[in-house]
């Protein structure tokens, strides 16, 4: 059972200095620099006919054993403007497992249920705080890192 909550969506612009090594430079912020369990590229795409660069970047970072944080990331680097334009998504996932028959059974799912509204509920949305804050730092640190 998962439960997908979206906490914050931005989107910026920003004139970059170095459209090169925009990218590289994000990259490096994400992976070394913030406190992420998880960084994944899912997706790169360089036109070179037009000289974009177009990604999407996932990083997760867990709260407790059945909630995590995932920050969803577009990238659009345009060379001509000189322009990074980025686009975040942060969401709460919980995810309840289902290993074994029984969890997988009605009853278990309306125990869940339960549980959640009444019990985990209040602990997931003490979460959102931490959230926004995680994700105005990033948006913080990716102006000051690549802003002209």
């Amino acid at each position: 059972m998962n439960i997908v909550e979206e906490v914050e969506r931005r989107r910026q612009t920003i004139v970059v200095e170095d459209v090169d090594s925009a990218y590289s430079e994000l990259r490096d912020l994400l992976d070394s620099k913030m406190s992420f369990d998880h960084v994944t590229e899912e997706k790169y795409f360089n036109d070179v006919e037009e000289g974009k660069i177009r990604a999407r970047i996932k990083t997760v970072e867990g709260f407790d054993k059945f909630t995590v944080e995932e920050l969803e990331i577009h990238v659009t680097i345009t060379p001509e403007k000189n322009e990074l334009d980025l686009q975040i998504k942060a969401k709460l996932i919980t995810d309840y497992p289902e290993k074994f028959s029984y969890q997988k059974t009605i009853w278990y799912y309306a125990y869940r249920s339960l549980f959640d509204k009444f019990l985990y509920g209040g602990v997931r949305h003490g979460y959102e705080p931490a959230v926004e804050d995680k994700l105005e730092t990033l948006m913080e640190r990716i102006r000051e890192t690549m802003e002209a």
